[in-house]
């Protein structure tokens, strides 16, 4: 997933070039459209990644959201991987479902 930070006249345009923005863009084909904006007092919770994943338009395409077929989806929390492992067909490494799986247990078991 890119991140890019605009470094040009482009924030003047729309009114952060004395201060701060959080723009979120989703690009079909040749076609780039802003999804989402805040600036000044509006992004004090942005800070992980998480926070990040959870304002754009496809999310952490886990499959409790709604997802344009053809997007690949995951269960909730096992596409995570150690260490930044983010190779093209690389499994979630075995530590982190057994992980995951036990914590959901955990909760499941908690509320029961």
């Amino acid at each position: 997933m890119p991140w890019y930070t605009i470094t040009d006249s482009w924030d003047k345009d729309f009114g952060v070039d004395e201060w701060h923005g959080h723009n979120v863009f989703i690009h079909d084909g040749d076609r780039i459209f802003r999804t989402y904006f805040v600036n000044n007092r509006g992004d004090e919770a942005f800070g992980t990644v998480w926070s990040y994943l959870d304002v754009t338009p496809l999310g952490r395409q886990e499959v409790w959201e709604d997802s344009p077929k053809g997007y690949p989806q995951t269960q909730t929390y096992k596409w995570w991987n150690w260490h930044d492992n983010y190779e093209e067909g690389a499994a979630p490494d075995q530590r982190w479902v057994e992980i995951s799986d036990a914590g959901e247990a955990a909760f499941r078991n908690k509320n029961a």
